[in-house]
C-alpha cells in the first residue's frame, strides 16, 4: 500500500513548465522605443461568445524621435499584421507580421513614417519539464522616413540591419517572453549628411488571464550629428483586470449588488539622455510621456446562495469566485468544514487561469477518448478538468489512478498553484522556509513552498505555521486560488514594473 501512495504522489507533482496553447502577442508596442496603447484582455463573456482573433489592428502611438539632435515627440497609429495561425498548428515554420507607424507632430511640423516587414521563424522545444517557442526574424523590407522641421531623414535600406530574435516559456498558466533587439539604421538627411541610428537591448513581458505586461529597456546610439548622443529608453505596457463591488440602487430590487471587472491598460516611456548637450533643458534631458486608454466595465453574474456566509471570512473571496463562475458547485454552509479534493481543486486552477477544456468537452464517443488514470475516465465530470491539466504537463502519469476524490492537502494545493504559474524557480532546493512547522513540509514541495512566500502569496496560518499536510475545506481552497489571482491582477504586473 504504501508503494502504491508513493507512485501517486509521483503522478500529482511531477510538474512541467509548458502547457498554454496560445502564445502571447508579442511587440505589441513594435520595436523601436516607442508605445501603444496595447490590447485589452479577453472579457469573460468571450468564454460563451467567441471573438475571433483579429490578424490586424491599429492602436494608438507615440515615439520619441532623437534624429535631429534634440528630443521630439511624434503621436499617431502603429497597424500590426500577423498571419501567425501556423504557430499554433505546427511544430516549426515561418510567418510575416508586418508594423506600419504613422504619427506626427503639427508643431514641429515633422512627420514619422516606417514600414518594416518580417519573416519569422519558429520552432517548439519539448520535454517533459518545459515547452518553448524560439523565433527569429529576418528583415523583408523596410522603409521610413522622418521629417522635422526642413530637413527630411530618409532610410537607407542597404546599409541598414535590423536583428530580431526571442524565446517564449509556456508555463500551464502563464507565457513568459524575452526578445533581444539589435539595429542598425542608417538616415541620409535632404543636407547629404549621414547619420546612424544604432540600438540595442531587450523587450520582455507575460501573458495570462488577469494581466499582461510587455516592458523593455533599449540603449540607443546617435551618430552623424556634431555631437554624439546616448539615450536609454524604457517603454512599458500594461493591461490588467480589476473587481469591484456595485451596491445596487433602488432599494426594492431582487439583488443587493454585483461585482463588476474593469479592464485597464496604460503605457509608458521613460527616457534619459546621458551624454552632455548644454544646449538641452534639463526636461529634455530627461521626461516621459503615457498613453493612458479608458477603461471598460463587464458585469459579472450575480452570486446566490450564500448567505452562509454572511459574517465569515472568506465571504469577499467566495462571493468573486461565484461572480467569476469559477466556482460552481451549488453553495451549501457544509463547504466551511467540507474537504476540497483533488480532482476539484485541479477543476478550479483550470478555471481560474482559463484553460481550454472544450477538446475534452465535444461529442465523440467516450470510447474514442484516451484513459490516462485509471480513476479518472471519460464519463467522470472532472474528466475535461484532469485530462487539460495532463495536456498541459501540470499532471502526468500512465495507467494509474490520480486519486481524484481524495482531500487535498494545504502543502499539494501550493505547489500546483505556483507550479500552474511556473515560477518555482524562486525558491531554491535546500533551504529551510520561515515556517515554524518547516520540518513537516515534504521534500517535492518545499521549492515551490518557498517561492510562494518570496511572492507574498504563501503566508501560514497567522501563528507563524503552514500546516502542510492539513486538508483544506473548499472555502479555504476556494480564498488560496482569489489571493493567487489578486497576485495575476496587481503583484506580479508591480514585480515587472519595478524593473523599470
Amino acid at each position: 500500500m504504501k508503494k502504491i501512495y508513493i507512485k501517486i504522489l509521483f503522478l500529482v507533482f511531477a510538474f512541467s513548465v509548458s502547457g498554454i496553447s496560445v502564445n502571447a502577442d508579442i511587440g505589441d508596442m513594435g520595436f523601436f522605443g516607442g508605445i501603444s496603447e496595447g490590447t485589452n484582455l479577453p472579457k469573460t463573456i468571450e468564454k460563451y461568445v467567441p471573438v475571433k482573433p483579429l490578424r490586424t489592428r491599429t492602436m494608438q502611438y507615440k515615439e520619441i524621435v532623437f534624429i535631429s539632435g534634440e528630443p521630439v515627440e511624434f503621436e499617431g497609429t502603429i497597424k500590426i499584421t500577423k498571419n501567425d495561425d501556423i504557430i499554433n498548428n505546427e511544430a516549426n515554420g515561418n510567418y510575416t507580421e508586418k508594423y506600419q507607424i504613422n504619427a506626427e507632430n503639427t508643431e514641429r511640423k515633422a512627420t514619422l513614417d516606417r514600414n518594416i516587414q518580417f519573416t519569422t521563424s519558429f520552432y517548439y522545444v519539448h520535454s517533459d519539464f518545459k515547452k518553448q517557442i524560439v523565433r527569429d526574424s529576418k528583415v523583408d523590407s523596410w522603409n521610413e522616413q522622418i521629417v522635422i522641421d526642413n530637413t527630411t531623414y530618409n532610410l537607407n535600406e542597404d546599409f541598414s540591419t535590423f536583428s530580431l530574435t526571442g524565446v517564449e516559456d509556456l508555463t500551464p498558466g502563464v507565457s513568459y517572453y524575452n526578445n533581444s533587439i539589435s539595429y542598425n539604421a542608417v538616415f541620409i538627411a535632404s543636407d547629404d549628411k549621414k547619420i546612424e541610428v544604432k540600438t540595442e537591448g531587450s523587450i520582455y513581458g507575460y501573458d495570462q488571464p488577469w494581466s499582461k505586461v510587455e516592458a523593455g529597456k533599449l540603449n540607443m546610439d546617435i551618430v552623424g550629428n556634431e555631437d554624439e548622443m546616448q539615450i536609454t529608453l524604457k517603454p512599458s505596457l500594461e493591461a490588467k483586470k480589476t473587481m469591484y463591488y456595485d451596491k445596487t440602487s433602488p432599494f426594492p430590487i431582487s439583488f443587493e449588488g454585483t461585482y463588476n471587472q474593469r479592464l485597464e491598460r496604460e503605457s509608458s516611456l521613460k527616457y534619459n539622455i546621458t551624454t552632455y548637450h548644454p544646449q538641452l533643458t534639463k526636461s529634455k534631458l530627461e521626461n516621459s510621456i503615457m498613453i493612458t486608454t479608458a477603461k471598460q466595465i463587464e458585469k459579472l453574474p450575480i452570486p446566490a446562495g450564500l448567505d452562509f456566509l454572511q459574517s465569515h471570512w472568506a465571504k469577499e473571496s467566495i462571493e468573486k469566485l461565484y461572480s467569476l463562475e469559477i466556482m460552481t458547485e451549488i453553495p451549501n454552509k457544509s463547504m466551511t468544514v467540507e474537504a476540497m479534493n483533488r480532482g476539484e481543486f485541479i477543476k478550479l486552477i483550470c478555471l481560474a487561469m482559463n484553460m481550454d477544456t472544450t477538446k475534452y468537452k465535444d461529442d465523440k464517443s467516450k470510447d474514442d477518448r484516451k484513459i490516462i488514470f485509471g480513476d479518472v475516465l471519460p464519463n467522470n465530470p472532472l474528466y475535461p478538468y484532469i485530462m487539460t491539466a495532463y495536456d498541459a504537463k501540470l499532471i502526468k502519469g500512465v495507467g494509474d489512478v490520480f486519486n481524484v476524490s481524495k482531500p487535498i492537502t494545504r502543502e499539494e494545493a501550493f505547489s500546483i498553484y505556483i507550479r500552474v504559474i511556473g515560477l518555482e524557480r524562486i525558491g531554491k532546493l535546500g533551504t529551510v522556509t520561515p515556517f515554524k512547522d518547516d520540518e513537516k513540509i515534504s521534500s517535492w514541495a518545499r521549492k515551490s513552498i518557498l517561492a510562494g512566500y518570496k511572492l507574498g502569496i504563501i503566508q501560514g496560518n497567522g501563528n507563524g505555521f503552514l500546516e502542510p499536510r492539513k486538508w483544506l475545506s473548499k472555502v479555504q481552497a476556494g480564498t488560496i486560488i482569489n489571493k493567487l489571482i489578486d497576485y495575476l491582477r496587481e503583484g506580479i504586473s508591480q514585480d515587472y514594473r519595478l524593473i523599470q
